[in-house]
């Protein structure tokens, strides 16, 4: 009776795990790098973009190995947390720009964005010149090396 119970248990947890795998993810930020390891310092593979669908592989903690669906030979990790299980629509069918984008990922409704909408000064170059930096992973290495930091998980 025991090994008839561990016997389907087993079975069960195979059928998720299974199931789980190859399901779609989507890219829920505007651009999200797909490392070779379960580290941000790790090697970039590939660079997926907002609304791009991935194919899941495996969730490791704040981990989910992925392929996108565009390039199914590149597999690699992304943090789980930029993901979204939903398909998010993107295009020309909808009309958005980047403050709306960024008050819906902030949870912010349609009723506090007309609340406020007067008072808000969207136009900071500081804030864009901000945003326009990047750092290579190379970069981000050395930084971490040079000042003796521990890496996040």
């Amino acid at each position: 009776m025991i090994k008839r119970f561990v016997s389907i248990l087993l079975s069960g947890i195979i059928t998720v795990s299974a199931f789980a795998a190859g399901a779609s993810r989507y890219v829920s930020v505007q651009s999200l790098a797909i490392k070779e390891k379960t580290s941000n310092t790790s090697k970039t593979l590939a660079t997926a973009s907002y609304g791009d669908e991935l194919t899941l592989i495996k969730e490791s903690g704040k981990w989910t190995q992925v392929s996108p669906k565009s390039a199914p030979s590149v597999k690699g990790w992304v943090s789980s947390s930029a993901l979204s299980k939903r398909k998010i629509v993107t295009g020309k069918s909808v009309k958005t720009d980047a403050n709306e984008i960024s008050l819906a990922g902030k949870g912010f409704s349609e009723g506090f964005e007309n609340r406020d909408a007067s008072s808000w000064d969207t136009d900071n170059p500081a804030v864009d010149s901000i945003e326009k930096n990047s750092v290579s992973d190379e970069e981000m290495r050395a930084f971490i090396k040079e000042g003796k930091l521990k890496e996040a998980e």
